[in-house]
Formats: structure tokens, C-alpha cells, sequence
């Protein structure tokens, strides 16, 4: 064996606006890790922990390896954290993949000095084969360095089989730290890749075009597995779960079938309106389904075609129309600032936002991620106001700090622009919280008027120990409904 023990590291991200940022694409590296008889190790830094923590638990678990998660958004904090390691233990090896190094891959390794080796797109293959003491020259998806070069041994085939896969128990994490049974949803995976060509959109480079899905009777064997351990609320975070209808069927007339009763079900990472129908909705809704996301980006569509997304608004006005009225929770993405697109056109999604009784429009400072379209795009046009090496290690999203302007949109108006989409989405986030906050009448307005103020809401994304708090407070209204729900039964 070339490593016996490996310590996995989620990095800690913040700024991030999330409770945790839950990984569970470190999960999966990590069951596949447990499966195949290694011994690891997992510290999640999101929770909290500083480098004095990871150097503690290095110090006592004494990994010869250590495997870390990576996004691109705020890079260069994980980027000094493994310096850290680096100068602390020099006699261990670093290997990192997930979406930064599929997004740039040899790139992560020339700009970090203290990474050993990478592993690009799917990482459960790689990383045993590394592990295991394989030709490092013959590992198909690993990034490593060679008499001071950087060497990339091309993509790894793409896993055809999912059902092959283990899936995560979560063995190492801290998980009752990062879920609340009563609260929160416990994320379910089944299936990966997308078909689909958006512009601004990384998907395709970082899990691949081609779209493979587990079986219904495999998702099934993992939400039976949670359920007996008390769980009743899962987010399935597909980029695509309803791709494929007749999966989706199968699924809910198993659910339907077995025993679990009082399942939650949602898809919060979004859905294609194109792909669904009433009847499918339905039959969702029936089946424990009870809130979605859809990735609408404009209410335009001329926008929708330059975004290359292949549908159209009406499509998904119906879709909203219907999934309201089979009385699901809907919340809408949208993006402000694509190519092509006026601040009239701009109106368009503000109008879906503001006359749908959905629960939450969330607007976005669209951002260029390296190698998409839209970055091609502007970088064509010299129309970038910030280096991406800044904007990715900001908060951009989220913020009236445009990376880059149109001829149709300049900065000024951009900043107007998302001044006015920002205001939609706190009045948005004020009315789901009052519809929540109901059963506690004049001081759930209150409560929602104060959380979803400008002023709180910048907190909630800047400050951790803020959002924690605020979070907590959150799963005490909901307790407090729960209760009330019950005692509304009984009598």
C-alpha cells in the first residue's frame, strides 16, 4: 500500500451564507475509502474548526495522506491551510479534487506548491488506486508533479454503473452537527452528469455531460437506511432528477409501497421546468414530495436563448402554476446581468418573482467560471471589472460588486439592477419567513421583517457566528410549530 491511513478535510469556506457546506462528494470518496478497508479519518472545517484544530487532529490520527474537497470559491483561503500543513508536516502527501481541479486542473497544481497530486472529475476510482500503490504514470483521472512539470494522465472513463457505488453512511462526520433530524433535509445523490449546454454553467467540465442515474430500488436501500436511524427529510441534489420520468415514477411507487411513512422530499438544487409535468408533480406530491427549486435564471426569453438553457418562460410559468397549485413550496433562481440582456428584460423576472405566492426568488450576481461560455464571453469582450482570481475569492453572488458589464447593462446600471433584485429577494425571503412564522402571530411579522432586513441579511452572509445563531433561533420557531401542530391534533 502506498498510503494506510488518509485524513479527509472540508474546508471551512467562509463567507459561505449555508449552515454547513455539506459535501457530499467527500462523503462518497469517503465510503469508497471505508469499503475497500482503509483507515481515515474526517474533519469538516465548516463547522467551525480552525487550522489549530486540523493540526491537532494530524498530530493524533498521523495520516500519511490527507485528500481535500475543493470548490473555487474562496480557494486561496484552502490554498493556505494546506501551506499551513505543508510547512507543519512535510512528510505527508496532499491530493485534492472536486469541482476547482476539474474546473482548472493542471492550473491547481502550478499555482499551489503544496499539493501533491489532483484528481479530476469522479474521484472514488483514483483515489484507491492512488492509495493502493498503483503506477502513479498509469492512474487515469490523477494530476501529479515529475521532475518539477506538472503531468496530467487524461480523464478517467466516467462510472456507467452508480449502483456500484457505496453510499455515504457518514461514518466521520460530525452529522448531527450539520443536521437537524426535525429541521433540515439529509442530501440524497442519484445520479450525475448533465446533457444540457447553459453558457454560464461548470457542470459538464467538473461531473461530465453524460447523465447516469442510480436505480429507484438502490435510492431506496439508502432512504430505508436513514429511516430506521430516525430520518425523515431528504434533498435530493441532483443536477438533473427528473430527467428521466419513468425513474422518477418507479421511485415513488416504491416509496409508496414501503413502509416509510411521513417522508419529506425536496429537490432544492433546482429542477428543469421542460422535464416535468402535471401529472409527474402530482404523483410527486403524493409520493412525500413537497418543495423544489427551478433554475428559471430570466423571465425572458430572448435571455433564455442567449443562456443557451433550451426552454422557454411559458413552459416554466406553467410548471410554477401547477406545482403552487398542487401546493408544493416553489423557489425560483434567477441571474442578473447576462449577455444581451436590458434592464426592461431585467423586469420580466422581477415580475414572476413578485406575482407568484412562491417561497423564496433567489437573484444572483451572475458569475464567469473559467472555461465556461460566458467567461469565453467576456474575456473576448475585455469586459471584465474584476480578475477572476478576486471575484472567486469574494462574495459575488451575493453582493452589488459586478465582475464584468455589458453594452446592454453597464456598471451603473448593474449596480441599479442589483440593488432592485436584491430588494425582490429580501421581500421574497420576509414573506416565506411570516407564512413559517404564522403560529406566532404578530411576532412572527416581526421576526421576519427584522430577518430579512438589508442589514441582517449581509450578516447572515458575512458573519458565521451570526448565521449560526440566527439558524438556531430558526429550529426553535420551528419547534415551537411542530408543538403547536400536535397539541392541534390531539385536540
Amino acid at each position: 500500500m502506498r498510503y494506510n491511513k488518509i485524513l479527509l478535510l472540508n474546508p471551512p469556506y467562509s463567507g459561505s451564507r449555508a449552515r454547513v457546506v455539506f459535501s457530499t462528494g467527500l462523503a462518497y470518496i469517503a465510503q469508497t475509502l471505508s469499503s475497500a478497508g482503509f483507515e481515515y479519518d474526517l474533519l469538516d472545517m465548516s463547522l467551525g474548526y480552525s487550522y489549530g484544530h486540523l493540526k491537532r487532529r494530524i498530530e493524533y490520527f498521523r495520516p500519511d495522506l490527507l485528500g481535500v474537497s475543493m470548490m473555487s470559491y474562496r480557494y486561496k483561503e484552502t490554498y493556505r491551510i494546506l501551506a499551513g500543513a505543508k510547512r507543519d508536516f512535510p512528510h505527508i502527501d496532499i491530493v485534492v479534487g472536486n469541482a476547482h481541479v476539474s474546473l482548472l486542473r493542471e492550473e491547481v497544481l502550478n499555482s499551489c506548491e503544496y499539493i501533491d497530486f489532483a484528481v479530476v472529475l469522479e474521484g472514488e476510482g483514483a483515489i484507491i488506486d492512488l492509495c493502493k500503490g498503483q503506477a502513479i504514470e498509469s492512474i487515469k483521472g490523477l494530476i501529479f508533479r515529475r521532475n518539477g512539470a506538472v503531468v496530467y494522465n487524461g480523464d478517467r472513463p466516467l462510472m456507467q454503473n452508480l449502483n456500484t457505488l457505496p453510499f455515504p453512511k457518514y461514518e466521520k462526520f460530525e452529522l448531527e452537527r450539520s443536521v437537524n433530524k426535525a429541521v433540515n433535509t439529509l442530501p440524497i445523490v442519484s445520479s450525475r452528469g448533465c446533457p444540457f449546454e447553459c453558457s454560464y454553467c461548470l457542470v459538464d467540465r467538473v461531473v461530465g455531460r453524460n447523465y447516469r442515474v442510480r436505480s429507484p430500488e438502490h435510492i431506496m436501500d439508502e432512504l430505508a437506511y436513514w429511516y430506521e436511524k430516525g430520518y425523515r427529510r431528504f434533498n435530493f441534489g441532483d443536477d438533473n432528477f427528473t430527467l428521466i420520468k419513468e425513474r422518477v415514477y418507479r421511485l415513488c411507487e416504491l416509496i409508496r409501497k414501503s413502509p416509510m411513512r411521513d417522508l419529506k422530499l425536496s429537490c432544492d438544487n433546482g429542477i428543469r421546468a421542460d422535464v416535468v409535468d402535471r401529472d409527474l408533480l402530482k404523483y410527486m406530491r403524493e409520493s412525500g414530495f413537497y418543495r423544489f427549486a427551478i433554475g428559471v435564471e430570466s423571465g425572458n426569453n430572448s435571455v433564455l436563448r442567449n443562456l443557451k438553457k433550451k426552454e422557454d418562460i411559458e413552459t416554466i410559468k406553467k410548471v410554477i402554476r401547477d406545482a403552487l397549485d398542487l401546493g408544493y413550496g416553489v423557489v425560483l433562481f434567477f441571474v442578473v446581468g447576462a449577455p444581451g440582456e436590458t434592464r426592461s428584460e431585467l423586469e420580466d423576472s422581477f415580475n414572476i418573482a413578485l406575482n407568484y405566492p412562491i417561497d423564496i426568488a433567489h437573484f444572483s450576481n451572475i458569475v464567469p467560471y473559467p472555461h465556461t461560455e460566458l467567461f469565453k464571453w467576456v474575456q473576448k469582450h475585455g469586459r471584465f471589472l474584476k480578475a477572476p482570481s478576486d471575484y472567486l475569492n469574494d462574495c459575488p453572488v451575493l453582493d452589488n460588486d459586478p465582475v464584468f458589464e455589458t453594452p446592454d447593462m453597464p456598471l451603473k446600471e448593474r449596480h441599479k439592477a442589483l440593488r432592485r433584485a436584491f430588494a425582490i429577494m429580501r421581500k421574497s425571503i420576509r414573506r416565506s419567513s411570516e407564512k413559517k412564522l404564522a403560529h406566532l402571530g404578530i411576532l412572527g411579522k416581526i421576526i421576519a421583517f427584522i430577518y430579512a432586513s438589508r442589514f441582517i441579511q449581509d450578516l447572515v452572509i458575512r458573519r458565521k457566528i451570526f448565521s449560526k445563531t440566527l439558524y438556531q433561533i430558526s429550529d426553535w420557531c420551528f419547534f415551537l410549530q411542530k408543538k403547536e401542530d400536535r397539541k392541534a391534533c390531539i385536540d
